[in-house]
């Protein structure tokens, strides 16, 4: 069965525009990327004096506001979502009178515009009920909401995309190797992770750390995505990998650790690749994890998650050294670093500590719930200066440093330590317990400061100003599959009431 997916926010919305005290029926169309699933993109209200007709009972946009809704729709590379509501209704149902006009209208679309997708929806007081166009017939699509936990009011019904298979309470994962995990958070939650499939980018001193945890804890898929090769200086960080790992790829290396830990009930894929270049294989994954220490990583991750309505989590940490600098250079050329997960490798240096001031060490974890709360971009996290440089070759790099256009500093190791790295892997994997199981809700955004020893929880919003999620961005359109058509419906339509 098909399932639309769509944000808090996105409901929010619905809610606000359909349900007035006045208890008349309205209508929007919901913008929606198609990708098998329909990603809800956002909501276009009809207002009342767009109507052709509305009463407690039935409501009709007028043709014409029809046509122009449905062809920007389509312009736009999306499937339009016809929805209306029963303000009557807590739980709603597509009334006979729906069903009729849904018949017509599909028939008169289904003709204009052959294999493009379309579905109906009715919205009440709670739920949701959506059908989609199955080539010969309407069929029922399930409802997932993205970050319902931000709804006062949660979508009756709906799906969860974290749900535990039933079976035997006796089964030995359950009863031996996870007991202590089933007494924290019940059988239930434990099932839920099980289930799971998670996407860890990069697996570094983090990620590692991030992965080892996860696949103790008894999830059943992971998926590590990480180009790079084991150094001498990756392994006071990097759990699973030995002397003998150097030289070969880290995935291979923490994948040959999570086998044998995991007791053989865990399957890993691991992908020797930037994540830019293996899109494909993080379509199965319920969530995302990034630890990575490029910029350009990260939007990526952020920006694939905002179009295809997916958890992520993105983590890291950052270590401030005022005035460290390598042997033989004066301390007054020193600058303070700030850098997060992994070191760049292979550029040898012997740092010295100049002065007696302490060194800050910080990590943070952000849960970016597409369209519910605020992503990578809301926050203006995204260093342009910085990926800029990351995108140049090492020529280029060499060639701007000696120009004097990029500091020494920006492209020399980054510090990093196992236990900064531990607690930060730690809150991630509680953040991601949190929203499979469902046990508790989950943070937005959790700031760690080692020096002061303080934990920071902060609560964000999405802005409609966000180049990524916002109004003008590209929330829920997947990969754009309709291609790039213009279409010009004909002059008369039929619509659901």
């Amino acid at each position: 069965m098909r399932t639309l997916k769509i944000s808090a926010s996105t409901v929010r919305r619905l809610r606000e525009t359909l349900l007035k005290d006045d208890e008349q029926e309205r209508f929007a169309f919901v913008y929606a990327g198609d990708e098998g699933d329909l990603l809800a993109n956002r909501v276009v209200p009809v207002d009342d004096e767009s109507m052709a007709r509305q009463s407690k009972t039935a409501c009709r946009p007028a043709p014409v506001v029809e046509r122009e809704r449905v062809s920007e729709c389509y312009n736009k590379q999306l499937a339009p979502v016809l929805a209306h509501s029963h303000p009557f209704s807590e739980t709603p149902r597509f009334s006979s009178i729906d069903v009729d006009s849904m018949g017509r209208f599909r028939e008169w679309l289904s003709g204009l515009f052959p294999d493009q997708s379309f579905g109906f929806a009715v919205v009440g007081t709670s739920g949701i009920e959506a059908v989609a166009d199955a080539g010969t017939r309407l069929e029922a699509v399930e409802i997932e909401v993205i970050g319902e936990w931000k709804l006062d009011t949660p979508v009756a019904g709906t799906r969860s995309r974290f749900h535990g298979e039933s079976g035997d309470d006796d089964r030995p994962s359950l009863e031996q190797r996870y007991d202590r995990n089933v007494r924290a958070f019940g059988v239930d939650g434990q099932r839920r992770l099980e289930s799971v499939t998670i996407g860890v980018v990069g697996v570094g001193g983090l990620g590692s750390i991030v992965a080892e945890q996860l696949a103790r804890l008894g999830v059943g898929e992971l998926v590590l995505v990480d180009p790079d090769s084991v150094e001498a200086s990756n392994l006071s960080r990097l759990v699973g990998a030995y002397d003998y790992h150097v030289g070969q790829p880290k995935v291979t290396a923490v994948r040959q650790h999570l086998l044998k830990s995991s007791g053989g009930e865990l399957t890993v894929d691991a992908v020797p690749k930037r994540v830019q270049d293996c899109t494909a294989v993080l379509e199965n994954c319920d969530v995302i994890v990034g630890c990575v220490d490029s910029v350009t990583a990260r939007s990526y991750c952020n920006e694939y998650a905002v179009k295809h309505l997916q958890y992520y989590i993105d983590a890291g940490v950052r270590i401030d050294t005022p005035d460290v600098t390598p042997a033989g250079i004066d301390s007054d050329d020193a600058v303070t670093k700030q850098r997060s997960d992994e070191p760049r490798e292979g550029t040898p240096t012997n740092p010295v500590q100049t002065d007696d001031q302490s060194v800050e060490l910080t990590g943070y974890v952000h849960l970016v719930a597409p369209g519910s709360n605020a992503c990578f971009d809301c926050l203006g996290r995204h260093d342009q200066a910085a990926a800029r440089i990351e995108q140049l070759s090492p020529t280029e790099q060499d060639a701007e440093q000696e120009r004097g256009y990029i500091d020494d500093d920006e492209l020399a190791p980054e510090p990093a330590v196992i236990h900064l790295n531990g607690q930060c892997a730690s809150k991630t994997v509680s953040v991601l317990v949190d929203l499979v199981t469902g046990v508790h809700t989950p943070p937005d955004f959790i700031r760690y400061e080692e020096h002061d020893h303080e934990m920071t929880e902060l609560t964000t919003a999405p802005s409609e100003n966000c180049p990524t999620c916002g109004r003008d961005g590209v929330l829920g359109v997947g990969q754009r599959s309709f291609g790039d058509a213009h279409f010009e419906p004909d002059e008369e339509s039929a619509v659901s009431d």
